[in-house]
């Protein structure tokens, strides 16, 4: 596929995935987090791993890996106490030394984030071992004063795993295309995908057009993403904490600026995951060993399974995988932004 094709079909794409959010913003969110985001996962790390996940040494990935997995049992000790299968791990931690241990891990699993995204920057850009390693560990530093800050604490520990990345990141991607290839097409694509973030802010959804069954609300609030809209649309001051949710004889209703942030994420989630498979012929991410793709599709369709029985196990089941391949995509983030910068400097230059 040509890259106006391609442009073109991620066009159709976005609007797409924008009516979808418009029409069924729970239901389209829950879908494409359940069924494309696991496949979407393992078929990046695998081409992230094809690439040497784009940084100077490919070994330092063992320290993207490690934050990710401290950010993980910190999750997932919150979440033993839940299920009965976990229960006695809870309870073990809970009477044993390791607490101290655990309740560390949680004090500052959102500062393992803001580990990643820096030691990113230094495994991109740091040539020198030494000088690598040695930043890093500034970064230890820098975390621990940056912890429980309100503003570090939203933008780093909530925003940048979620909207950040999936929509912030994803418009880099397509800005850097559109700059390189200078295709009319590129810039429409990006002009729409701006474009359907201005209609998101000001359109008016009805509340009561959007009724959910006992079923579907459920599975939204375990999802805990009914949370992450509310507290970042409190955070940038659209909302305040005894409006966002409107109280009604049958229990919680969204409010309008509730139902715009989730609408925003469905759109958000459901076009970043069709983005990367509408790219197939492009990067060949699907170019890999037969091995390592049996085994990612075996564990797509496990996955799948694993959401249908319980959906709030699916997520905490996925979610070491989710977070993997944000920190992983860290580097290619960073490239990409350097990327816009040149493209923009040479054309500035080029006018003077």
């Amino acid at each position: 596929m040509k890259g106006k094709q391609l442009d073109y079909l991620n066009i159709g794409l976005m609007i797409g995935s924008f009516i979808l959010a418009v029409k069924l913003p729970f239901h389209v969110f829950l879908l494409s987090y359940a069924i494309l985001g696991p496949l979407h996962y393992l078929t990046e790390i695998g081409w992230l791993d094809n690439r040497a996940y784009f940084i100077t040494n490919k070994k330092d990935t063992w320290i993207l890996i490690l934050l990710c997995a401290l950010m993980t049992f910190g999750f997932a000790y919150k979440q033993f106490g839940q299920y009965e299968i976990t229960k006695t791990w809870n309870e073990a931690i809970i009477n044993s030394w390791f607490k101290p241990i655990s309740d560390f891990m949680l004090h500052y699993e959102r500062s393992f984030i803001f580990l990643a995204f820096y030691t990113a920057v230094m495994m991109t850009f740091v040539k020198k071992t030494g000088y690598r390693y040695g930043l890093m560990t500034i970064g230890l530093i820098a975390a621990y004063f940056l912890n429980g800050i309100n503003a570090y604490t939203m933008i780093i520990g909530m925003m940048l795993p979620t909207v950040i990345h999936v929509y912030v990141f994803t418009g880099a991607f397509i800005l850097f295309g559109a700059l390189k290839s200078r295709n009319t097409s590129g810039y429409a694509s990006l002009f729409v995908f701006l474009g359907i973030l201005f209609l998101i802010v000001y359109q008016r959804p009805k509340p009561s057009q959007y009724e959910l069954s006992e079923y579907w609300l459920n599975t939204m609030m375990q999802s805990k993403f009914i949370e992450l809209g509310g507290q970042i649309a409190i955070f940038m001051g659209w909302a305040k904490k005894t409006t966002y949710l409107i109280s009604t004889p049958n229990g919680k209703m969204l409010s309008t600026i509730a139902l715009k942030m989730q609408i925003f994420i469905a759109f958000a989630y459901t076009y970043h995951y069709l983005n990367w498979f509408s790219k197939t012929k492009i990067i060949n991410w699907h170019q890999v060993s037969k091995t390592r793709l049996t085994v990612a599709f075996s564990i797509w369709i496990a996955s799948i399974a694993l959401y249908i029985y319980d959906y709030k196990l699916g997520l905490a089941a996925l979610f070491f995988l989710s977070v993997l391949h944000v920190f992983l995509e860290f580097p290619l983030n960073h490239l990409t932004f350097v990327g816009i910068y040149k493209e923009l400097k040479t054309r500035i230059t080029s006018k003077e």
